[in-house]
């Protein structure tokens, strides 16, 4: 089975909930570090661009759905969960979550020791009938940064499962000026935003995120390309 990807954007009532929230789930990310090899990413995040302190995003990655499974019945998670309906307050609503498959993905085992990684979440919309081939441009993106870039620390490409022609990425580089300089302008993503930009797409949305808690990986090189 595909490994998975859960991705949940969350709103706090004020600042101060939201540094409550990340706390709790720094205790659940702490514990699934050490003890559930198979969840390969439990990454805290926050918007870099604040407006009003109250948005975040969990990452989670799952070797499989047997592992998501297992992880969600564990009795951090368990507490964790109650702990929140205890505490509806510390939220200002509802969240949004997004679950995908990865198709193709590659992380670097020195983007542990990166203390400020700049990440980027896109959520993209195809036209209907579209994603199929859009997918496999990716995949070559994807292939050709992990070749090319030694300073995109992880680059993933996700289908997600509850909307049939939308796709999301979540790339990591050592900084913004990377990303900017030399990622953007590469010859792969220019022709895949030739062959699969606006003529093919419905919409494209952008968070920048910088790390609040949790982690990125653990440490081993991975890729699935």
């Amino acid at each position: 089975m595909a490994p998975t990807s859960v991705i949940a954007q969350l709103v706090a009532a004020d600042k101060a909930s939201r540094q409550k929230i990340i706390e709790a789930l720094d205790k659940v990310s702490q514990w699934s570090k050490q003890n559930e090899p198979e969840v390969t990413r439990y990454a805290i995040c926050i918007p870099r661009d604040e407006a009003d302190g109250k948005p975040l995003w969990v990452i989670e990655n799952y070797d499989s759905q047997e592992a998501f499974d297992s992880h969600m019945a564990s009795k951090p998670v368990v507490d964790l969960i109650t702990y929140f309906g205890a505490n509806a307050t510390l939220f200002g609503g509802e969240p949004t979550i997004a679950t995908s498959e990865l198709t193709a993905s590659f992380t670097r085992p020195e983007a542990v020791n990166v203390a400020d990684p700049f990440i980027t979440y896109a959520s993209i919309e195809y036209k209907d009938g579209k994603r199929v081939k859009a997918l496999e441009g990716w995949k070559h993106v994807a292939s050709e940064t992990e070749k090319n870039e030694p300073s995109t620390l992880s680059y993933e490409i996700q289908k997600n499962k509850d909307h049939p022609e939308t796709v999301k990425t979540i790339e990591v580089y050592r900084n913004i000026e990377y990303f900017k300089e030399v990622h953007i302008p590469s010859k792969a993503v220019q022709e895949n935003k030739a062959k699969y930009g606006d003529e093919t797409r419905v919409s494209l949305k952008h968070a920048f995120l910088k790390i609040s808690a949790g982690y990125l990986v653990k440490g081993k090189n991975t890729s699935s390309l």
